[in-house]
């Protein structure tokens, strides 16, 4: 199968996915993120900020971390398949864009660089238990991936997980995912 057709297929499993259900697994998630050691030991944390139907939901892992007094940065899509970078301290710094995302507001959330995260938690559309990592077909988060060295947790749910994807040589792995039943470490 192609990236394709399985963005398109787990796509619509994904989007299928009752709401209680996923906002019982994302709880599940968040609270296994939040016990990794990777997480405990750091000060800064990138997020994304979820938004899309059946995607694992970050607001509980946002908060928590932001209750613990870290630093939360969150992406912001910029013009040239870029991501900008910006730090929050309250999640209702994060507002509507673009695609149906979520963002941190430019007038609240100051830029950072991403080089001071410790940890940047990533979403995707498959996973396999390699890291392989299938995103919407943007390359944002390859290319961010790309230029830091902090290790990445992908969050998905158990039905995200296939035995292979298919990678291509620009393909950033993940280092860990986190799933509603179990951590995956990769490498």
């Amino acid at each position: 199968m192609s990236k394709a057709e399985l963005r398109s297929a787990m796509r619509r499993q994904r989007a299928a996915l009752p709401a209680e259900a996923t906002h019982g697994w994302s709880a599940s998630i968040a609270a296994r993120v939040i016990a990794l050691d990777e997480i405990r030991r750091a000060d800064t944390v990138h997020c994304y900020a979820s938004s899309l139907p059946g995607e694992v939901g970050t607001d509980g892992l946002i908060a928590q971390l932001l209750t613990e007094r870290r630093r939360v940065v969150c992406p912001r899509v910029r013009a040239h398949g870029q991501l900008e970078h910006r730090e929050i301290s309250a999640h209702s710094q994060l507002v509507g864009a673009a695609f149906g995302l979520r963002e941190p507001d430019l007038e609240l959330a100051p830029p950072v660089d991403p080089g001071i995260c410790d940890v940047i938690v990533v979403p995707g559309v498959a996973f396999d238990v390699e890291g392989g990592r299938l995103g919407m077909g943007g390359g944002y988060y390859d290319r961010f991936l790309a230029q830091v060295s902090a290790p990445a947790v992908g969050l998905a749910f158990e039905m995200q997980l296939v035995d292979r994807l298919p990678v291509s040589d620009h393909d950033q792995r993940v280092d860990l995912i986190v799933t509603e039943l179990r951590v995956i470490r990769c490498r």
